[in-house]
């Protein structure tokens, strides 16, 4: 006797016809399950476990490259706020420099300008002053002439002659009449 697991193909091979796939055959059920565990424990241990520790693996690859991407994103945004904050720094300072050096040059200008002023001032005062001096020194030696000359004819016609007492008063005199305009 054949048995029940070969009757399918016997049926096949003698060209019976097709099997009937709605009748249940329990040999053939008993061997497709020995046959599906098999092939479910050699793929569990020699390709699913592989496949699921890779991608598990691969899965947690990609969850550090994302968590060292956002560490980077997060460096990256705080040295930006870093350079800005010293940029801000750098231009404050620049402004603080500009404007102390303006402020400077205001008071160096100013300063020039007072001690050039004082000068014009203190020329003019000296140029006064030495003009002065020759005003009264020509005043005083045209006084002089004056009166030598008038002493001279003075003294000619009176026919005595005036001794230097009286010469200096006269000279006095005379310097003090065209001082005061007289």
């Amino acid at each position: 006797m054949l048995g029940s697991f070969h009757a399918p193909l016997l049926i096949l091979a003698a060209g019976g016809g097709e099997a009937d796939p709605l009748v249940f055959n329990a040999d053939l059920a008993l061997w497709t399950l020995v046959i599906f565990l098999g092939m479910l424990i050699v793929l569990s241990k020699y390709a699913w476990k592989p496949l699921i520790q890779g991608l598990n693996n691969r899965e947690e690859n990609i969850a550090k490259k994302i968590e060292d991407a956002e560490q980077a994103h997060e460096k990256a945004h705080a040295h930006l706020r870093q350079h800005e904050e010293q940029l801000a720094k750098v231009a404050e300072e620049a402004k603080s420099v500009l404007d102390e050096a303006k402020q400077d040059a205001v008071a160096l200008k100013d300063r020039i300008l007072a001690e050039a002023q004082e000068e014009a001032q203190r020329i003019r005062d000296r140029a006064l002053a030495d003009i002065e001096a020759a005003k009264n020194a020509a005043v005083r030696e045209l006084a002089e002439k004056s009166v030598d000359s008038a002493v001279l004819l003075a003294g000619s016609i009176v026919g005595r002659s005036l001794d230097k007492q009286d010469h200096d008063k006269l000279i006095e005199d005379s310097i003090n009449s065209f001082t005061n305009g007289a």
